[in-house]
């Protein structure tokens, strides 16, 4: 596993163009103005940029990338291999050092490699058909996340909440205990909610007006924290990304989606991005009109 730098890169270079050419092509990939295979043609230090050397001049192309400089997860967003019909057996024997790579020279705590299951959409094909196995194999833990849209209806009445429990809006002295329960409570994060946010990204959604105003949070009769939807917005859509309902707590996360769509009461698109092992959160966004449409697996490796 050679590691590109900035004196090298021409070697990188190099072969996303023959990928470019022989390829990509063949991959099932639809093209979008901000999914363009040439951002890998300009080197960046917030990049990690990978060369897998294998035998018979065969190789695998990895690039990969952190949110903020100190954060602790690695994130792929690109696994390519060099020839088409050698695919499988590149993989193969490419990941298994991939992971011997991050376990003894890479310092983060924690990668991912996001992969299309089902949809229209990959962001940076990871050959969906076949990695998930193959990470799986190799230790990775399979998380299954889907994209659902809210299909435009009349909102259901307001619900009302349940006795012992509380809806509040946010404020910003709820925003230690928010941290707490999305980044620090070990059960939650033992049952793998997916935030793609570092702590300091997730401190700047509530600089946005939206977010404040329709950030819904709930808390039990101890007046804990269990459970908070943070929508944002933009371009006219709204998303839903960070959905968290504490795993021992059941029957109430279709009330805090309920009161947040109620008091938004947009006709705007709303999209959510949910576990699909959270049976709470999906089944209140299907009584909510919400219908999946992309069907990701992430594939998590800890140290």
């Amino acid at each position: 596993m050679k590691r590109i730098t900035r004196e090298n890169f021409f070697e990188y270079k190099e072969k996303i163009e023959i990928g470019k050419c022989h390829f990509i092509p063949m991959l099932p990939f639809v093209k979008l103005d901000d999914h363009d295979f040439d951002i890998y043609m300009t080197y960046s230090e917030k990049g990690i940029y990978l060369i897998d050397y294998l035998d018979d001049g065969l190789y695998c192309l990895y690039h990969l990338y952190q949110l903020t400089s100190g954060d602790e997860t690695l994130r792929a967003t690109l696994l390519l291999p060099s020839h088409w019909e050698n695919r499988f057996e590149i993989i193969e024997k490419s990941i298994s050092n991939l992971k011997h790579w991050f376990r003894v020279e890479e310092i983060s705590t924690k990668l991912i490699i996001q992969s299309l299951e089902y949809g229209e959409i990959e962001y940076y094909p990871t050959l969906s058909h076949y990695i998930i196995p193959t990470l799986i194999r190799n230790g990775f833990l399979p998380k299954y996340r889907m994209y659902m849209r809210r299909v435009p209806q009349p909102l259901q009445t307001k619900m009302k909440t349940p006795e012992g429990y509380k809806i509040i809006n946010y404020t910003d002295d709820l925003l230690p205990d928010l941290l707490q329960f999305y980044f620090k409570n070990k059960e939650i994060k033992e049952f793998h909610y997916f935030s793609n946010l570092t702590e300091t990204q997730f401190k700047e959604k509530f600089m946005n007006n939206f977010t404040r105003t329709y950030t819904k949070i709930m808390k039990d009769p101890k007046g804990g924290i269990i459970a908070a939807i943070i929508p944002g917005n933009d371009r006219g859509e709204i998303w839903i990304d960070n959905f968290t309902v504490h795993p021992k707590v059941h029957g109430i996360s279709e009330f805090l989606l309920n009161q947040m769509l109620n008091d938004i009461a947009t006709t705007d698109d709303v999209y959510v991005y949910v576990n699909r092992d959270c049976k709470g959160e999906v089944d209140a966004c299907e009584k909510h009109n919400f219908q999946p449409f992309e069907f990701w697996t992430d594939l998590i490796l800890e140290k």
